[in-house]
């Protein structure tokens, strides 16, 4: 029998993050543009997910702390639909079986429902929550 995790255990290098929501026309070539104007700004995309439904592609941008006004104002001077822009938290987890299960684990034993999450170019867990201030409590 194994023994549960102690909280501390559970708990893994995090950093607070910005997440953008840009709504794009589902079709050839919409991301690729996120991806220019955001190069052509000098913003590193840290990490990025997209699905797609009823032909739009909803896209979601992280980037770091210090280049979230640059990135704002390239998405925004290029005309693309900045849709929504969200603090989240980004997560190092050991690379291991059960290290996610068990912090969403956590997360949700104090009922923090996530509403976003999304593994960034690093493998970083993002973590997106209605309340973020729990979720700030509960990792650090």
């Amino acid at each position: 029998m194994h023994a549960r995790p102690r909280q501390q255990e559970v708990r893994s290098a995090v950093a607070m993050q910005t997440d953008f929501t840009v709504i794009l026309d589902d079709r050839p070539g919409t991301a690729a543009l996120v991806g220019e104007t955001l190069g052509d700004a000098g913003v590193n995309i840290d990490g990025l997910s997209l699905f797609t439904s009823g032909g739009v592609a909803i896209f979601h941008v992280l980037v770091a702390p210090q280049e979230v006004e640059a990135a704002r104002d390239a998405l925004r001077n290029a005309g693309i639909d900045l849709h929504g822009e969200r603090a989240v938290w980004v997560a190092q987890l050991p690379d291991q079986p059960g290290e996610m299960g068990r912090l969403l684990r956590a997360l949700a034993g104090a009922d923090v429902n996530c509403d976003l999450l999304y593994l960034d170019g690093r493998g970083r867990l993002v973590i997106g929550a209605e309340d973020m201030e729990e979720v700030s409590h509960l990792l650090n």
